[in-house]
């Protein structure tokens, strides 16, 4: 079974900015959303990515925020892997 890996991923700075740009401080996003700051500093400064239900709840925040459904969120192109699955080849010895 070949899985094929996502094309984009969510664009964590974008979500941080928009929402602050609607007038909410780390701080209060921390707050709301009980992830710490430092780690909120992480997805926005370092582009690290947050597990699934840590983003679940970042997502869900930013939604409720800009009013909008969470599957509109931006997204940016994922970069290649160096490992492709689909072209493993072992040798015979």
């Amino acid at each position: 079974m070949n899985a094929l890996a996502p094309t984009t991923r969510i664009d964590w700075f974008r979500i941080l900015e928009d929402v602050a740009r609607e007038g909410y401080s780390l701080y209060e996003v921390a707050q709301f959303t009980t992830i710490p700051k430092n780690t909120l500093l992480g997805y926005r400064n370092n582009g690290i990515e947050p597990r699934h239900d840590v983003g679940d709840v970042l997502l869900k925040f930013w939604a409720q925020v800009k009013q909008a459904d969470p599957a509109s969120a931006p997204r940016v192109p994922r970069l290649p892997s160096a490992w492709n699955p689909s072209e493993r080849k072992y040798r015979r010895r």
